[in-house]
């Protein structure tokens, strides 16, 4: 069943379409990749199912139908479309801790009405508590009370993903996940994103690393200049002439190298 549909979705700059007449259906429960050989459109594509950017023209719907297009990042966030960023998006002199926990006090947005009840407390402590349930699930608890600023790039990476997943995610937009990671901080994202995955959370990951993507992706969809080259499973996507011929060779699919 379709979580997410994108229907003639269309973006312009000035004189550029950065995306142009795209269509892309999104099922519940995939890992969905989006390559990019050019590396245009891809963060377009992602602010405007965010809601950063108001779609040129072209619709987008979530879950049963609802018409998402236009809406307010804030609202479309609520409504369960969260993401991340390639620059990761963290408070570098917050705690571990503190960073997640800051999250889940946003998204929930404590009422003037619970600030006069007294049930604010209670909120918070639960917030805190939930926060360091999530820093647990993503592999940080021995880094709680460390300043962002001092983690490793992967660390810090994964602290992203724990402050997305603070705000109750139904569909996590990963973008470049992997990027300027070491071998061994890629393997272990890879895990972390399959954990994530495993909660229910249907994900769309941009990345120009080929070989994780081919290893952790159901469905690939290839961009072109914004729009849709091709689509289809990991093994199809591999061996379709389009996807070669943009990539420049086969080695460079299968080796994890881009042109861009």
């Amino acid at each position: 069943m379709p979580i997410l549909e994108v229907k003639t979705l269309s973006m312009h700059f000035g004189g550029l379409a950065a995306v142009s007449n795209l269509n892309l259906t999104i099922q519940e429960g995939e890992i969905r990749g989006i390559i990019v050989p050019h590396g245009a459109g891809k963060t377009t594509l992602f602010n405007v199912i965010s809601g950063v950017y108001r779609p040129t023209s072209g619709q987008i719907f979530y879950r049963n139908g609802e018409h998402i297009g236009g809406l307010s990042s804030s609202k479309i966030a609520k409504m369960g479309i969260i993401r991340t960023f390639q620059r990761t998006a963290i408070y570098h002199e917050f705690t571990v801790l503190q960073n997640v926990t800051v999250a889940r006090h946003l998204h929930g947005r404590v009422s003037i009405v619970s600030v006069f009840t007294g049930a604010r407390k209670k909120i918070e402590k639960e917030n805190i508590e939930k926060a360091s349930e999530i820093v647990a699930f993503m592999g940080l608890s021995h880094l709680e009370n460390e300043l962002a600023v001092n983690l490793p790039h992967g660390h810090q990476r994964a602290l992203g993903v724990a402050i997305a997943l603070a705000c109750e995610p139904s569909v996590l937009l990963l973008d470049e996940p992997l990027t300027g990671m070491t071998p061994t901080e890629k393997a272990h994202m890879i895990e972390l994103i399959r954990k994530v995955h495993q909660q229910g959370i249907t994900i769309l990951m941009v990345e120009h690393d080929m070989r994780s993507v081919m290893e952790l992706c159901d469905y690939i969809s290839v961009l072109d200049f914004g729009t849709l080259l091709v689509e289809g499973s990991p093994a199809e996507i591999q061996n379709d002439e389009n996807v070669i011929n943009a990539y420049l060779g086969t080695e460079d699919i299968i080796s994890g190298q881009t042109s861009s």
